[in-house]
């Protein structure tokens, strides 16, 4: 059974909704899955699997409590169940001076590294530059474990948090580029690593990596966030690179379509308990003459 189905994003939109997509390595059987997933405003959406249950966060901008967290055990049915990013002590002033329409929480990443989870996100409106964030906690079904974070520098959003075999983290971010992390301190390795500028959309950005059968792939959202929006990828044998892209790219997207989801982009992969591949995007339902963005719920 081969699921193809969309998520939404829709950046800074009204209309946002997520959808979840199958693999073509999806389970067989003779199950339904509905989308959207996650209707309403529910962009960037970023997801793992722990335990058999399924998490996403998605992004939530200027809006206080931010960072959502949804957990299923079945990919259908979804449930609140705290916010990373949940009391005004973890970032001192920064919700109540934010006022612009485009800043805020912006299309974080949710992965699980020895016990914990991570929520890696970069905050536009606090100083002369935007703010990174990682929040952790060792159980997101409770709303206070969810840390104070440990901050770094950034003028650039949409930050991956990746572990190579060796132990070392790395944040990948929108351009598209590449640092290691000190996930104690905040400190990042200079010169930012160039890794791949994509297939030639405007706004290279949303990267996420991956590491199977001895290759790193790096997948972004580029084109936009409006009917141009896709999602593409690439490969390399060495994280730092050279990457190859896919012959076939984009690997998603509805960009020159009549199709009634648009703006198709801005997704992430993850396995399930049994080791098949899902992945989770952002759409708006609007057709093809997107003029209207409307919020489901």
């Amino acid at each position: 059974m081969k699921l193809s189905c969309w998520a939404l994003r829709a950046s800074l939109l009204a209309g946002i909704e997520a959808v979840a997509l199958a693999s073509a390595s999806a389970r067989a059987g003779n199950s339904s899955y509905y989308n959207p997933v996650l209707p309403g405003w529910h962009s960037d959406p970023s997801c793992t699997q722990v335990d058999g249950t399924f998490y996403c966060v998605t992004s939530t901008f200027i809006s206080f409590p931010g960072l959502p967290i949804y957990a299923s055990r079945d990919l259908t049915n979804w449930k609140l169940v705290s916010h990373a990013w949940n009391r005004e002590s973890q970032i001192p002033g920064a919700s109540g001076n934010t006022t612009g329409q485009q800043q805020g929480m912006y299309a974080a990443t949710l992965r699980h590294h020895d016990g914990l989870f991570y929520v890696i996100c970069e905050y536009l409106g606090v100083g002369t530059s935007n703010l990174g964030v990682i929040f952790t906690s060792p159980d997101p079904f409770d709303e206070p474990a969810w840390s104070n974070p440990v901050t770094f520098s950034t003028n650039l959003i949409d930050p991956d948090l990746f572990w190579d075999d060796d132990g070392k983290a790395y944040v990948a971010t929108q351009s598209v580029v590449l640092q290691e992390i000190d996930l104690k301190t905040g400190e990042l390795s200079q010169p930012p690593i160039s890794l791949w500028n994509g297939t030639g959309g405007v706004w290279p950005e949303g990267p996420h990596l991956y590491r199977k059968d001895g290759y790193y792939y790096l997948m972004i959202a580029e084109g936009g966030t409006e009917t141009n929006h896709s999602i593409t990828i690439a490969r390399s044998r060495h994280l730092k690179g050279p990457y190859e892209a896919y012959e076939h790219n984009p690997i998603l997207t509805n960009r020159g379509t009549d199709e009634y989801f648009q703006t198709v982009g801005h997704g992430d992969l993850f396995q399930d308990a049994a080791g098949n591949w899902w992945g989770m995007c952002l759409a708006t339902r609007s057709g093809p003459a997107w003029e209207i963005y409307p919020m489901h719920a």
